[in-house]
């Protein structure tokens, strides 16, 4: 099956719109699909993303975490989030224009683990791009 170019775009769209916070943590287990959060997060409110569009049917999720941020931890793990994602109850009711996002999910879109990265001084920083290409 093959989706089409434009239909990538419209997923890629979607994405880059919902997907819009990130956080770090100290888990470096591997990942499952239902997971929903980092294994330990490291911060009790996560930071907006930078997203932009890297080309036609990619989305490029970028975000800086200060020393002060990550001071003393070594870091395993990187999600990408949306705390706006509709319920999936009110996913018709995206195309409807019935939505109201009062209520909503937190979803996780991705989390990736590696090897330990710090322990980080407060003038250091961590910059992380993800880059998730609709195929």
């Amino acid at each position: 099956m093959m989706i089409t170019g434009k239909a990538k775009r419209k997923v890629a769209l979607f994405l880059k719109e919902f997907y819009n916070k990130a956080n770090v943590g100290n888990g470096g287990n591997s990942t499952g699909q239902d997971a929903n959060e980092l294994d330990i997060p490291l911060l009790t409110t996560r930071k907006t993303t930078g997203n932009s569009e890297s080309f036609g049917s990619a989305v490029d999720f970028a975000v800086t975490f200060t020393g002060a941020e990550v001071q003393g931890n070594t870091i395993r793990e990187f999600g990408v989030f949306s705390e706006s994602m509709p319920t999936d109850s009110e996913m018709s009711e995206i195309g409807d224009g019935s939505w109201n996002s009062g209520n909503s999910d937190t979803t996780m879109l991705s989390r990736v683990h590696f090897d330990a990265l710090g322990p980080f001084s407060v003038n250091d920083s961590l910059e992380f791009i993800l880059v998730v290409e609709v195929e």
